[in-house]
């Protein structure tokens, strides 16, 4: 009878609820406002307001209720109440999303919970985006750069990016940076945009992917197979905020290793918005309307985004066009406990380089790419005794890729290699004079469904809301796949008997790839324990995800203890990211060899060639994984606030690539010249032959570690005036876990190969960035002025140029005696030259940006930009052939201007 009593009381202490009451009205004209969303931060649950303002939430906390309302063309308000407010009615105000606002936050902070950044729709607008990449250079540890949109742009956070994007590490880490769209993730896992069957640098996004070129005209990279998502597709007129975090992320969100951005539309009722930005030889024009279709049929948006780009506005030489429209239909049940969101995508992104009238190649290169997609996003209020919320996403997206490079080539004629087969046969000549054409035509797939369940649980002073649920994720690639012939496709050229290389053969996606999927379950518990004067928050949770067959667990938690004006934050966990279709499925790699260019009479040239084929894919590719740890401490000074992190990120398997020696058996022929003009040949022996081949492993790691940090001055300090700082310290370690293998230069040694050891190659990053502001509410004025400081951007390797170990005739390998690795007597015929880099800056440089907006009481919005604005020209230290020469430095940001006007009505 005790017990069943102690469970009654438990059971009311769970579940007890009470009932906050309030009316929303509009600041500016006293009117109450319908539809807005009010969402307790703490416990996800959410109501709509009424058609008179009013709404009534239920809370299980009667010492932590914080409540959110958002709707579409009002500022967003965070409230929180305290206990005796919660049988008052309350009235809250809302205004209108302008510059007229009396608080404003404009500048990059952290968020208030753990180390998230949350950037607003000012925030966006103050940077006067073209695209997702312009708002996330905001971010420490980035910067902004030279505008330009005739390149593929990915980000990678908490790392020290080196001076290419040409990198395993920074390839790794961008492809592991996650996008999520309204609880949709924007995925670049099916893209098989890449020409090159796996015979190099898996991040070269020249040589390998594709349809960029090396030259000094033009040395931008139009496909991101392999890489992150391209942000330059991704507009941000759209975009209500943006969060990105960098730390550990919630067990909610995989299949990521560096970084996690989620995005939230603009959803509701829109006004007619039209806005154009120039800026440089790049126009985009934006045209925005909602309509309400009912009070029972909801409300329909409309977006459409069109922008188009030159690299060189007084030509067409370089350019780039993006179309990116959208309908999303918003709807909400009779009671208000259900909203559904479905919208439908198309979107269309051209890369052009005509070299035509300036190369005498004549070489063109494109990359065509239009996306269709649907998403659903359903909202169920249920409050049930299970789960209060339930969320279902769902989304299908359809591509069509195609990949173009064309150059004329005049060579002479070449023997190349056309077998799809191993063996000896006759090889054919390509013209003297002839059309270099290649093509990827790829047609990627993709599929998303997730349910998320949530419950808010209190008991005393402790506060739980646990969420729980479950994912599937499906990747395919349904296209033609590498086009072309051998004919036009010489990856080597003036090759003589017994020389070979990487040959081309056409690989068909579609009919050779496999659909690939993963399945996620994950729990987690938010707990929040109220002390008399402090609160202690403690969110853990696992996640199981089975990538492509491959289990793995990754645990994470976050906490926070915080005390009045102080707060100590730690985070720790685990995170994990499938390989790419491109990884997997690089289809057979092929090796030509001549076997002899012959002239003979009646016939006049003839040539053999032998071809070995090597591993087909992939298979035992895995996922990446990342160790995450940081620490955190926050305080409020009575002159402003400061955030300090403290960071170690482990990337452990990454992708790379292994270069491997292989031993086969190369033909020696005798040709039989029967005097027609297909002469035989027969077979009359084998001897070795000795060549490279690639495959890609999970064998690269990087270590990165620093510490970032924020500081905002009180705002009351100075009238209208803000000023922020933020500063992003990090040494960054990449080592490719992979031996190094070099031919000996002294074929009757018993040494073939030298083998050596995995190096380090080490970064250092130092900058600061400083935020100041004016803003006159009355006005509706923003003056902002950035400033960077970059005071350290060093790197350094050292690789050793004595191997550890050999491999003999037979590839068998043999480890060298420690004291005889010196041996240059011994061993030097495998011994490589010394190779080192050790820079530094030579000094300190700075620049700074002024940005100037400005709100009328129509409607009418102008914004005025100018990069570099004080024309600073730093000089830096280069080496050109063994000569020191100052010049300005590449990577400073020049002098350039841009506008943007916006009208709403």
């Amino acid at each position: 009878m005790k017990y069943l009593i102690f469970l009654l009381c438990l059971s009311t202490s769970l579940f007890a609820q009470d009932r906050f009451k309030g009316i929303i009205l509009s600041t500016e004209t006293g009117q109450p406002i319908s539809s807005v969303i009010v969402e307790d931060v703490n416990t996800q649950k959410w109501v709509l307001s009424d058609i008179d303002g009013s709404f009534e939430i239920d809370t299980n906390s009667t010492k932590n209720l914080k409540l959110a309302f958002k709707i579409l063309g009002k500022q967003e308000k965070i409230i929180s109440f305290t206990s005796d407010t919660f049988r008052i009615v309350q009235t809250i105000y809302l205004d209108d999303q302008d510059l007229r606002l009396d608080e404003l936050v404009i500048n990059v902070k952290k968020s208030d919970k753990f180390s998230e950044i949350k950037l607003g729709r000012e925030q966006i607008d103050q940077v006067q985006a073209m695209s997702l990449n312009d708002v996330l250079e905001l971010l420490p540890g980035q910067s902004i750069t030279n505008f330009t949109l005739n390149e593929f742009k990915t980000i990678a956070f908490r790392t020290a990016r080196p001076r290419t994007i040409s990198d395993n590490a920074f390839g790794n880490k961008s492809f592991g940076t996650a996008i999520y769209l309204d609880g949709i993730p924007m995925g670049n896992n099916e893209n098989m945009q890449s020409y090159g069957s796996n015979n190099g640098n898996t991040f070269n996004s020249n040589s390998l992917l594709g349809f960029g070129d090396g030259a000094s005209s033009f040395n931008g990279s139009f496909t991101n197979a392999n890489y992150g998502s391209d942000l330059r597709g991704i507009a941000t007129d759209n975009i209500e905020s943006i969060e990105v975090v960098q730390g550990v992320p919630s067990v909610r969100y995989g299949d990521l290793t560096s970084g996690l951005i989620k995005i939230e539309q603009r959803a509701g009722v829109s006004p007619y918005k039209i806005s154009s930005s120039l800026r440089e030889g790049t126009m985009q024009h934006t045209f925005t309307k909602g309509f309400r279709l009912g009070e029972r049929a909801g409300a329909l948006n409309a977006t459409v985004d069109y922008l188009d780009s030159n690299s060189d506005p007084r030509s067409t030489y370089t350019s780039y066009e993006r179309i990116n429209t959208q309908l999303m239909w918003t709807w909400n049940d009779k009671s208000k406990k259900v909203r559904n969101s479905f919208s439908f995508d198309y979107g269309f992104n051209k890369d052009n380089a005509n070299y035509e009238a300036e190369n005498k190649e004549n070489k063109i290169t494109k990359n065509d790419r239009t996306d269709y997609g649907f998403s659903n996003r359903f909202k169920w209020n249920a409050d049930k005794k299970l789960f209060d919320n339930l969320n279902i996403n769902a989304n299908f997206k359809y591509t069509k890729q195609y990949s173009f490079d064309a150059k004329t080539v005049n060579v002479g004629g070449e023997v190349i290699g056309t077998s799809l087969e191993e063996g000896v046969y006759l090889g054919s000549y390509t013209a003297p004079s002839y059309r270099y054409e290649k093509a990827v035509d790829g047609k990627p797939i993709s599929a998303f469904a997730s349910v998320q369940f949530s419950k808010n649980l209190s008991f005393a002073n402790t506060d739980h809301l646990f969420s729980y649920g479950v994912e599937y994720r499906m990747s395919d690639n349904k296209g033609k796949g590498r086009l072309g012939s051998p004919d036009t496709q010489v990856n080597f050229y003036g090759l003589g008997s017994g020389d070979g290389g990487v040959g081309f053969r056409p690989f068909n996606y579609g009919q050779f790839v496999k659909a690939e999927t993963i399945l996620s379950a994950y729990v987690e518990d938010e707990m929040v324990h109220f002390f008399e004067n402090s609160k202690l928050n403690v969110t853990g949770g696992l996640r199981y995800d089975n990538f492509y067959g491959i289990n793995m667990l990754a645990p994470r938690v976050n906490a926070y203890y915080e005390i009045p004006k102080m707060k100590f934050r730690a985070g720790y966990g685990i995170t994990g990211k499938a390989p790419s279709l491109n990884q997997i499925y690089t289809g057979p790699r092929y090796y030509d060899v001549v076997l002899g260019d012959y002239r003979l009479p009646g016939v006049y040239n003839v040539a053999f060639v032998q071809t070995f084929i090597d591993d087909i894919n992939n298979p035992n590719l895995g996922p990446s994984k990342s160790y995450r740890a940081e620490i955190g401490y926050d305080v409020m000074l009575p002159f402003g606030t400061l955030n300090v992190t403290a960071y170690e990120n482990k990337l452990k398997n990454g992708i790379t690539d292994e270069a491997y020696p292989i031993i086969r058996p190369l033909a020696e022929i005798e040709v039989l010249n029967n005097g027609t003009t297909q002469p035989d040949y027969e077979i009359v022996g084998y001897k070795d032959y000795y060549y490279f081949q690639n495959r890609i492993v999970n064998k690269f790691n990087s270590t990165d570690r620093g510490i970032e940090f924020f500081f905002s001055l009180k705002p009351s300090l100075l009238k209208n005036i803000s000023f922020d700082i933020n500063g992003s310290y990090v040494e960054t370690t990449n080592r490719n876990n992979i031996d190094t293998y070099i031919r000996s230069t002294q074929v009757t040694k018993p040494e073939v190969y030298g083998v050596f050891k995995p190096y380090d190659v080490k970064f250092k990053n130092f900058q600061i960035g400083g935020n100041l502001t004016y803003h006159n509410p009355t006005l509706g004025l923003i003056v902002s002025v950035r400033s960077e400081h970059f005071l350290i951007r060093d790197e350094f390797y050292d690789r050793n140029t004595q191997p550890y170990a050999y491999l003999d005739a037979n590839l068998d390998k043999h480890l060298i005696p420690e004291v005889d690795q010196n041996n240059a007597d011994k061993y030097g015929h495998i011994f490589r030259s010394r190779s080192t880099d050790n820079r530094k800056l030579d000094a300190i440089y700075h620049n700074f940006h002024l940005r100037v907006s400005k709100d009328f009481l129509n409607g009418f919005r102008f914004s005025f930009y100018v990069n570099n604005f004080l024309n600073l020209k730093p000089l830096e230290n280069v080496n050109e052939n063994g000569v020191i020469i100052e010049r300005v430095r590449t990577d400073m940001v020049n002098l350039s201007f841009g506008t943007k006007i916006e009208f709403t009505f």
